[in-house]
């Protein structure tokens, strides 16, 4: 049985599910992507990026992304996803310093601080490196994992948090129909106990015609301060509101283009990158905002 307070918040997100209309049509920026026709181009990355779990963008407008088991980070040209350079974190290990294997879902940047999440909850902290470098990483244990599957990770500048999407919650071993998105203040290094808001699923895959929602990535749009939230599984992009997570509207992407879409984030001029894992190699489809 849940709680008081989950009782309370999954009560406040159903009532805050409903769409936010401006002048009687839903608000923010979603809609002014066109996913039914063919991205503005797709980067062709290395092998090495087969498994594409993550890309987050500079302030400046430079493109990192990394796969899924080891801890080493690409920095990739937006134009045509060429790789600028490699560098790695590494933390202590018996034998000494070394790279760190683990289930990496998502990376964020916070001005000069880089992080990974695991799906476990656990988060990497390390600064920008040279081509070739090793960077000291921290660890950080956010206490989330036991009974959720982390798989989103973005950053909020606004007060200064990481946004973590969870794909599956579970309460007193009973798995909820509400996705958590928790927040952890890069301030203090804690996590928030509550969840800042929770993701009506059915409500999303109602409104986008599939069968279900399990968030896979996060990103928050520089242009409105909303966060995008993307489901590798039913190709689903939600837009939810900053101030309280509610819906302001979904699309579907089409699976001959996305054919497992695991990252996502924007660049400065308000142009939607979305990571693809491959059989042979990774891409991110780029998508421009209509005019």
């Amino acid at each position: 049985m849940l709680s008081g307070k989950v009782h309370t918040i999954v009560l406040l997100v159903t009532l805050l599910s409903l769409p936010v209309k401006v002048n009687g049509e839903e608000s923010g920026m979603l809609r002014r992507y066109d996913f039914s026709r063919q991205p503005s181009r797709v980067l062709v990355l290395p092998s090495s990026l087969r498994e594409l779990s993550g890309i987050a963008v500079t302030d400046d407008g430079r493109l990192f992304a990394h796969d899924d088991e080891v801890s080493t980070l690409y920095q990739l040209d937006p134009a045509d996803g060429r790789v600028l350079k490699t560098f790695h974190a590494v933390i202590d290990h018996w034998f000494g310093k070394g790279k760190i294997e683990d289930d990496f879902e998502d990376m964020a940047i916070a001005g000069r601080r880089f992080f990974l999440v695991t799906s476990k909850g656990t988060l990497y902290e390390f600064s920008e490196g040279r081509e070739g470098e090793r960077v000291d990483a921290r660890v950080i244990k956010t206490g989330l994992g036991k009974n959720h599957e982390v798989e989103g990770l973005c950053y909020d500048p606004s007060d200064r948090t990481l946004l973590i999407s969870c794909k599956s919650w579970s309460v007193h071993g009973t798995k909820q129909k509400v996705r958590p998105v928790f927040a952890f203040s890069i301030t203090t290094m804690s996590l928030l106990r509550q969840p800042r808001f929770l993701i009506d699923a059915g409500k999303v895959a109602e409104k986008a015609g599939s069968a279900g929602f399990h968030p896979s990535a996060m990103a928050r749009s520089p242009f409105s301060g909303n966060y995008f939230v993307l489901s590798a599984k039913s190709r689903i992009i939600a837009e939810l509101h900053s101030a309280d997570g509610s819906l302001l509207g979904v699309s579907k992407l089409q699976p001959s283009v996305h054919p497992q879409p695991e990252s996502m984030s924007f660049l400065p001029d308000k142009t939607l990158l979305i990571g693809d894992e491959g059989d042979f190699r990774g891409k991110i489809s780029v998508y421009r905002v209509k005019k």
